[in-house]
Formats: structure tokens, C-alpha cells, sequence
């Protein structure tokens, strides 16, 4: 089984088994292989940053990788259970070669992962991950005499580096803020409630102790996922907003005054409104630059226009989307599940930073996120999850199947269709909507999203429609 069968959108992520010769989980002896196999790509002496979620299986993927690193003259520097932001951003500070943050992200406690990250806090891209698979399958790991073997540093204070590096960048007062905060059990319940103490706000958390079987909830801060939160928010009379993280919290979800998820590509549209404002005289027209997943909505287009901010799409993935902020030199990217970069300060999602920039807004203006967000138009987007029958990568034979069923769906509804896009899975843009169909890289499901300029039912029948379709195909 060739290994580039385990990167998705978001390095590797598999069910974690202690042993399985099919390769289909990961275990320790995948995790040995591909630190030697690392360790073989960076040279030996270079200097590698390993982070982990709080996940069970970590602790055994974590010793099998710094084996295989060590074992290639590699010197590893351990920063323990840490955000991948944390992870991220520490690899210039302490001027590491690469960086591997041990995490399943969002995906279900039975997941481990692994992503690889560039100094920049860019995961690495996938000409970078098939030179891994080479060696990988190869097996022609660097040789080291004895004495050659790497060396393996604690660090115990980046959550440190990194909340003084947020607050030396974002600096406000929110003594007026009252935040409800859910971790969801995840690695950033020590890192948020003490950057919030240093900003002076109010806090209630709820689901704060480390735990990886995610007893709280799933660890995906999703709408089902969240009603607890949306309760407490409801029942306070602080008028509080909500902050919900995933398991490695690179994904941020924020709640409004009224326990409303706040859709991620309105504060996208948000936030780049925000920092056009405060840099207008910084910023050269030609690096007026947003960059998005192309399964987000178009009302980020319509809502920077005004600016003269050009919205850049790119194919799903937090990676692809640093990928083009850093080739067109964009100030901001994000998506629709809730992770964005700010390059400013590194190419890798950053939740830690954007709350920060968020509570600013809100401590600065003294306006409720509600009223903030009257700014940005509210498109009727809707997008909906289907368990794979099989777990299998889409083919163009499997598109095609897509394509013409989808194709005789619109015709079927008096649809004109302008234009089929296939940088990632299948969208089809008509002339009253559009809808994208394409596999999920980071777990086995079918994603179908659409929006429609008529109203949000026209969403829903079309993505209804759209989902009777595969399962004509036998997908879902």
C-alpha cells in the first residue's frame, strides 16, 4: 500500500492500532518509519519541534517518531501537549528545520495523526509529503555510526512564547468582556483561560480538563455538537459570547450574543474588513488579498469589493490556502470550518490569534458581535456531512459519474448551468446558485454545499436533490 494513500488535506490521519501489517491504521511502526524517513529528507543534525493533542495514542506514535528522528542524527526539541497553532508558531522561535504536531484534529478519539510543518508554520505542501513517501516506501533511510545519534530537548514554556507573541501584537483591554468558553476537553484548555486572564476578561469554561477520550462532546465544534454551549449562553445575563475549539484547536468557532454560531466565512469577511480598516495606508492595492477554500461561500467576494479586495480560491485545506496567501502575498485566509492564517505572524491556522483579534474588535467598539456582523451580508449557504459506503479516493470515473447526475439534476430543475469546476471534488456554478460536491480529505464522508441567490430552501432542495443522487451512485 503506497503511503500518499494516508495524506489527505491535512497530513495523515488514520485509526490508531498498536500493529497492522496492511498499513491501513497507523501504528508505532508507521510512525517509526516515517521519523526515519523525516529525519533522511531534513539531514542529519537538523533540528525537528514534536508537539501532541491530547489524545491516548499520542504518547506511543510520539516515542516511535523520536526514535526513528534520533536514529537519523536528527535533535528533537519536545514542546508536550500543545495547540497546533502552538506547534506552528514555535518553530521560529526555536529555530527548528520542521516541526510534526501528533494529532487526528477534529476526527474521533480512535484517530492519530501526523502533519509536518515548514520553519514559515506552513504544513508542509504535497510535492514535500510525496519526497517523504519516496523515502518511505524506499527505505533508504540516511546511515549514522553510534555516536551520531540526535538528542532530545524539553521545552516547557511555548504556550508562553505564544501568548506573549499574540498580546505583543493585539493589545486591548476586555475588562467589558464576558466569554463562555468550550475547549471541548481539547489542548487548548490551558492556553485560552490564560490569555484571557491576561486580557482582563470574564470567563466561564466549560468541558476545561484535558482528556482524549473527549467525554464532553466530539471533539468537531460543530452546531449539533454545541447546544450545551448555546444553553449557557442563553440562560446568562452578561450578555456573553461563546469560543468552541476542536481537539488541537486550529479550528475556532465563535457564538453570538444569543447563542448563534457564527458563520466562519461572515467573521472571515469580518476580520479582513477589520484589518483593511486599521492598515489601509500599509497596504499596497495589489496585496489587498483574501485567499478561501472553494467550497465557501460567495458573499466574501461581495462583502470586500467595496475595498478593492480580491478573493483568491483555492482547493480545501489550510495548506492550500497558506499556499496562496504566501504565492500572492494576501494578508488574511481562512474557511468555512473555522481555521484562518494570519501571515503576519505564520502560515499556519491560529485560533489563539484570532480570538484575540475578535474580543479587540468587540472590546474596542463596545458593540456585540451581533451588531458587528450587520456589516456582512448573510448568503443562503447550507452544507451537510454523508458517511462514505466506501472509504475510497474519488476517481475521475467517479466524478464523471458526479458530473452527469448532477447535470441532469439542474436541467431537471430549469437550472442553467455556466460553469463546472473541478479543482477540488466537483462544484457547479448555475445561474441562481451553486453547489459543490466533493469527498472529505480528512475522514470518510461526502460533503455537499451549495448556496442559492433565490433563498435558503432553494439551498436545501437542491442539496437534497443532490444528495439523492449519490446515493443513486451508491456513495452515501
Amino acid at each position: 500500500m503506497s503511503l500518499r494513500s494516508l495524506f489527505g488535506t491535512s497530513g495523515i490521519r488514520r485509526v490508531f492500532s498498536n500493529y497492522d501489517n496492511t498499513e491501513i491504521m497507523l501504528t508505532p511502526q508507521i510512525a517509526l518509519d516515517l521519523g526515519l524517513a523525516l529525519g533522511t529528507y531534513l539531514k542529519s543534525g537538523a533540528s525537528v519541534v514534536i508537539g501532541k493533542d491530547i489524545r491516548m495514542s499520542a504518547l506511543p506514535i510520539e516515542y516511535a517518531l523520536i526514535s526513528g528522528l534520533v536514529s537519523t542524527g536528527c535533535n528533537v526539541k519536545t514542546v508536550g501537549i500543545v495547540t497546533t497553532p502552538t506547534l506552528a508558531t514555535s518553530l521560529r522561535f526555536l529555530n527548528a528545520d520542521a516541526g510534526v504536531m501528533i494529532t487526528a484534529s477534529h476526527n474521533a478519539p480512535r484517530y492519530i495523526g501526523l502533519k509536518f510543518w515548514n520553519p514559515s508554520g506552513m504544513g508542509y505542501i504535497e510535492e514535500q509529503e510525496d519526497d517523504i513517501e519516496r523515502i518511505y516506501n524506499e527505505k533508504d533511510f540516511i546511515k549514522i555510526e553510534w555516536d551520531g545519534v540526535g538528542k532530545v530537548t524539553t521545552i516547557d514554556d511555548i504556550n508562553d512564547i505564544h501568548i506573549k507573541d499574540v498580546i505583543n501584537r493585539v493589545m486591548f483591554d476586555g475588562s467589558s468582556l464576558n466569554i463562555i468558553v468550550d475547549p471541548g476537553n481539547g489542548a487548548s484548555c490551558e492556553i485560552i483561560p490564560k490569555l484571557l486572564h491576561i486580557y482582563n476578561c470574564s470567563m466561564f469554561i466549560i468541558n476545561g480538563n484535558m482528556d482524549g477520550s473527549f467525554p464532553g462532546r466530539l471533539s468537531e465544534p460543530s452546531k449539533e455538537n454545541l447546544t450545551q454551549l448555546s444553553k449557557y449562553i442563553n440562560i446568562s445575563e452578561k450578555g456573553e459570547i461563546g469560543i468552541a475549539l476542536d481537539g488541537d484547536a486550529d479550528r475556532v468557532v465563535f457564538l453570538d450574543e444569543r447563542g448563534d454560531i457564527v458563520d466562519p466565512i461572515r467573521l472571515l469577511a469580518l476580520m479582513a474588513v477589520d484589518y483593511l480598516n486599521r492598515n489601509k495606508e500599509k497596504i499596497p492595492k495589489e496585496n489587498r488579498i483574501v485567499t478561501t477554500a472553494v467550497n465557501s461561500s460567495s458573499l466574501l467576494a461581495d462583502a470586500l469589493k467595496p475595498f478593492d479586495c480580491k478573493v483568491i480560491y483555492t482547493e480545501v485545506g489550510d495548506i492550500k490556502v497558506a499556499q496562496a496567501l504566501k504565492e500572492h502575498n494576501g494578508f488574511l485566509g481562512g474557511e468555512t470550518s473555522g481555521t484562518y492564517i494570519w501571515p503576519s505572524t505564520h502560515l499556519g491556522p491560529d485560533s489563539i490569534a484570532t480570538i484575540a483579534k475578535v474580543l479587540r474588535m468587540k472590546a474596542e467598539t463596545g458593540k456585540e458581535l451581533r451588531e458587528l456582523l450587520k456589516a456582512i451580508p448573510e448568503y443562503p449557504y447550507y452544507s451537510s456531512n454523508f458517511k462514505l459506503k466506501k472509504d475510497i479516493p474519488f476517481t475521475d470515473e467517479i466524478n464523471q459519474k458526479i458530473i452527469d447526475e448532477i447535470q441532469e439534476l439542474l436541467g431537471s430543475q430549469g437550472k442553467k448551468l455556466e460553469n463546472i469546476n473541478k479543482m477540488d471534488g466537483v462544484r457547479f456554478d448555475f445561474n441562481d446558485g451553486w453547489i459543490l460536491i466533493r469527498r472529505s480529505g480528512t475522514s470518510p464522508y461526502l460533503r455537499i454545499s451549495g448556496e442559492s441567490s433565490v433563498d435558503l430552501e432553494s439551498t436545501k432542495k437542491i442539496n437534497e436533490l443532490a444528495k439523492v443522487r449519490m446515493e443513486k451512485l451508491n456513495l452515501i
